[in-house]
């Protein structure tokens, strides 16, 4: 009951502007200006209305009737009534508008319909990032520092991004013409816009002792399949362990994380236990059957939550692996996502989850097997080839001073997917990426003045000396590593 009163006093704050005029020892005209203010008069109106009508109502029949009076004169309001509600539960459960709900749908899913290429705004200018590969953007042959001129033959200058990117994306099967200034010539895409997944996984074999490098940055709906192509890939390497970082990965699906934590575990070991308001409900999740099976090292930091966190355990508590970095954020609740009429949904949490050794870690994390801290040391550029200016660089070109740059630009922590002497579409962007964090024009070229801005950058950057890495490393390839 608190909860309905404290609703409707934060609508009725700012829908309405009072004047009453009230028996109860205060001041007779209360204006109130704020949500405390509309909350104590709310409460002692219905206290008093309650206690003394004549006919008789219950407090509970006062806030019905506000909150539908509320709702059928202001519908506009229901977004935020919603939120309020929401506000009383813990902060894993949530209330979406059509728009969040939208956005939110994308990013768990990790897929949309669109093109396939991130875009940007630069001082009026549009301009297109890195491709997906394989996407729609990619095959057309898009590149990083591409400036968007039209869309569809609509001029798009001085366009919000927002809405050059609705103009971009669309359904599935359908077509957008992109008119785009490239190295001085104005060239036009004619592409059919596809469902675009995005792929968390990111793999490579370490080359010694069978051992790997797994990296997932997201459960969404597409990991397990990803997952699995990089697992095969691997395992036709001999790869038999694998280094699988987990760190700063929010989460997910958590039927992703049981199908992740299957290739790492026998099958039908426990991967968690759901604890619900009502014992009867309570439920068990087990290991699915898998071809393949790796031991691991599990690196994870305290931006290792939710569905990180279900694997890490899974894999340490079911001593298939150990866990390397710092301890886990914590969080130990498991939501339902139900749409609603409106467009809008809700993410409630309806349990808890306890990990195979019976373990609660809400609020509290896991601790690793072997606790490290990554450490922050200046870039040494001695090491590096030297950036020498000599020409402009671009897609395409080969040699020493390409390196020069993809070092360093790597060392400065802009993805480079392959350091070395080819200047690729992931160069262009790294470099487009560079230019608009230090205020030059990113269009993808390294030109003589973003050469000596990387070279003065990189002489002054500190990097992380990823000391978790190494230590990961340093077990997996130990010969008797699980034995």
């Amino acid at each position: 009951m608190n909860t309905k009163k404290a609703l409707i006093s934060f609508v009725l704050c700012l829908a309405l502007c009072f004047t009453y005029t009230f028996a109860d020892g205060e001041d007779p005209k209360t204006s109130p200006t704020d949500g405390e203010k509309a909350y104590t008069l709310f409460d002692q109106i219905v206290d008093f209305t309650a206690e003394y009508y004549r006919f008789g109502i219950t407090k509970e029949e006062l806030l019905d009737s506000a909150l539908e009076g509320i709702l059928k004169n202001h519908p506009e309001l229901f977004d935020e009534l919603m939120k309020g509600a929401y506000d009383a539960l813990d902060e894993n459960s949530r209330y979406l508008s059509l728009e969040e709900n939208g956005a939110n749908t994308e990013r768990v899913t990790g897929q949309f319909e669109g093109i396939g290429i991130n875009v940007s705004e630069y001082n009026g200018i549009t301009l297109l990032g890195k491709p997906i590969k394989g996407s729609p953007a990619h095959i057309a042959g898009l590149m990083p520092g591409d400036r968007v001129l039209k869309v569809n033959k609509e001029d798009i200058t001085g366009y919000v991004l927002d809405k050059t990117i609705s103009l971009i994306k669309g359904e599935k099967g359908t077509s957008v013409e992109l008119e785009i200034l490239r190295d001085g010539q104005v060239l036009t895409f004619t592409i059919v816009r596809d469902l675009i997944k995005i792929n968390p996984v990111e793999y490579y074999a370490l080359g010694e002792n069978n051992a790997g490098y797994v990296s997932i940055s997201s459960f969404n709906a597409n990991t397990t399949e990803y997952l699995e192509e990089a697992l095969y890939n691997l395992a036709s390497q001999g790869v038999d362990k694998v280094i699988l970082d987990l760190r700063n990965n929010l989460g997910g699906f958590l039927r992703e994380a049981i199908s992740v934590a299957s290739y790492f575990i026998p099958d039908d070991s426990l991967v968690i236990t759901e604890d619900f308001k009502d014992p009867i409900n309570n439920s068990e999740y087990r290991s699915y059957h898998t071809d393949l099976k790796f031991k691991a090292v599990v690196l994870v930091n305290e931006y290792s939550a939710s569905a990180s966190e279900i694997v890490a355990a899974a894999i340490s508590d079911n001593k298939c692996g150990v866990l390397v970095g710092q301890t886990t954020f914590g969080k130990g609740t498991v939501q339902d996502g139900i749409n609603i009429k409106n467009g809008g949904a809700i993410w409630l949490t309806i349990a808890k989850y306890l990990t195979p050794g019976g373990k609660y870690i809400h609020e509290v994390g896991i601790e690793p097997e072997y606790l490290e801290n990554n450490k922050k040391v200046k870039l040494d550029i001695t090491k590096l080839e030297a950036i020498t200016g000599e020409r402009i660089l671009k897609n395409g070109d080969r040699g020493k001073d390409v390196l020069a740059v993809e070092h360093r630009l790597d060392a400065m922590g802009f993805y480079i997917q392959s350091v070395d002497e080819i200047y690729d579409s992931y160069t262009a962007a790294a470099v487009t990426a560079f230019q608009s964090s230090t205020g030059l024009f990113p269009y993808g070229v390294a030109d003589i003045t973003t050469q000596i801005k990387i070279a003065d950058e990189a002489a002054q950057a500190y990097v992380i000396q990823d000391r978790q890495l190494e230590k990961a490393k340093e077990l997996i390839l130990n010969p008797d590593f699980l034995k």
